[in-house]
């Protein structure tokens, strides 16, 4: 629970506003990398979705998913990586986050092969299909893989004329208050993902996340709440601490609603899935009905 929360955190501060897709010519003349490795936890699953897993010799400590990937050798992560373990698997590519700008800086001068990719947006995550895809020899499969998300966001559009005004957090400890809240703020995969659901986001801010004060709350005055908590057990007792909040539209009518799948905080394919919950959570709680 603890890796995964600071996995979430980290991949808040470190998200990129970049584009994606700048690679070091490979030595070998451009052929396909056989030997690839992941240093990101959305990256790891990006190749196994391409079909590119037989390739993958190296990953983070937080790649998990799928449970293929916890057998890989582990290159350290987030600020911590493991230069000497990466060398030894004599990758021909390595795929990171763009704004990893010190690693990139050391890949160059290993003269190691490496792809830089973005995770902030929607987009950037199309587009990091599609770069591994041209990068590793899976085209085909990369624009399988796109047709079928873009399918399924399409799916997601709504004719609802009351938006709900979502207050989205990440995570919380488990008790009877709630001493600091992390929000989500309109620069970031969540706020579209809230909007492609339906939904309004209550925080306006240009920034990724924020600190809000618990008088910031009661000001914002959320219809529904949602918590990103992956692997959190204590569903119960975290929901228990918003009772002091309870003057709060989404307190008062029952509307936090408390995600606790791994994928929550991962910018990678499965981030349809968010999509998919958020619209499952403004149908249930449809606010045109009262």
């Amino acid at each position: 629970m603890k890796i995964l929360l600071q996995q979430c955190v980290l991949l808040m501060v470190f998200c990129s506003l970049l584009g994606c897709g700048e690679v070091l010519p490979l030595e070998h003349g451009g052929a396909e990398p056989e030997r690839i490795v992941s240093m990101a936890p959305n990256i790891t699953e990006t190749i196994y979705a391409l079909g590119l897993g037989d390739k993958l010799v190296g990953a983070t400590t937080f790649c998990t998913y799928p449970d293929a990937a916890k057998k890989i050798p582990r290159i350290g992560g987030f600020g911590q990586f493991n230069f000497e373990a990466i060398v030894s698997l004599q990758p021909d590519l390595v795929i990171l986050h763009e704004e990893y700008d010190a690693e990139i800086a050391r890949l160059k001068r290993l003269g190691i092969p490496y792809l830089q990719t973005g995770s902030y947006y929607i987009a950037d995550i199309l587009n990091t299909i599609r770069s591994i895809g041209l990068a590793c020899g899976a085209e085909r499969e990369a624009d399988e893989l796109l047709a079928r998300l873009k399918g399924r966001i399409s799916a997601m559009k709504t004719d609802r004329q009351t938006a709900p005004r979502v207050l989205i957090i990440f995570g919380g400890s488990p008790g009877t208050t709630i001493d600091q809240i992390h929000a989500f703020g309109s620069e970031c995969i969540h706020n579209e993902l809230i909007e492609l659901a339906g939904g309004v986001n209550v925080v306006t801010g240009k920034l990724p996340y924020s600190i809000l004060s618990k008088e910031a709350v009661l000001r914002l005055n959320p219809d529904i709440i949602i918590v990103l908590a992956p692997e959190q057990n204590n569903v119960n007792n975290l929901r228990e601490a918003w009772m002091e909040y309870s003057s709060i539209s989404a307190v008062e009518n029952n509307r936090i609603h408390i995600l606790t799948n791994d994928y929550v905080c991962i910018p990678g394919p499965r981030f349809i899935q968010i999509l998919e919950d958020f619209s499952e959570i403004f149908r249930q709680n449809n606010l045109e009905a009262e």
